[in-house]
């Protein structure tokens, strides 16, 4: 039974990385692309146990980094930390409540933002540009995240019946 949760969660995964490297591209608004993953995260982290799913995360981590190799092992680093911050904020919440998954969409967005503002601050200096790249990216990553948890969790509510009659 855990064999089936583990390769579902991963091809979940895959799919949302093939989504992440083909798709997502060609709704890139003024260079901010946005980030199917914290949906899929914010998703997941309370579905699934953790111990189960930071191999899977780390594993779809370097896949999504490799298409990236000037910041190699950028994304892995900040998916993992964001399933630990995110299980750990769940923990004393009610598991299936709307307003903290709304709240943890909103708090991973925010902190993968403020990651990815301070790594290409260093990488290239702070700017205002980067700074208006940053509240862009917040902002189109809550949007995308925010859909892609509610479609998620319309899919899971879903059942397939194959009765005859």
């Amino acid at each position: 039974m855990i064999y089936w949760i583990v390769a579902r969660t991963l091809i979940a995964g895959l799919i949302i990385m093939y989504l992440q490297i083909l798709l997502v591209q060609k709704f890139s608004i003024a260079g901010v692309m946005p980030n199917l993953f914290l949906g899929w995260l914010a998703f997941e982290v309370g579905r699934k146990p953790l111990n189960m799913l930071i191999p899977i995360i780390f594993i779809l981590g370097i896949c999504y980094d490799l298409t990236m190799p000037a910041m190699l092992g950028m994304q892995t680093i900040i998916f993992i930390l964001l399933t630990v911050g995110i299980d750990e904020f769940r923990r004393p919440l009610e598991k299936d409540s709307y307003i903290t998954t709304g709240i943890t969409i909103g708090l991973a967005c925010l902190v993968y933002s403020l990651y990815v503002f301070i790594v290409y601050g260093i990488h290239s200096g702070f700017s205002l540009l980067l700074f208006v790249y940053f509240w862009g990216m917040f902002f189109y990553n809550l949007i995308t995240a925010a859909l892609m948890t509610a479609f998620l969790i319309l899919l899971s509510h879903l059942r397939l019946d194959f009765r005859h009659g």
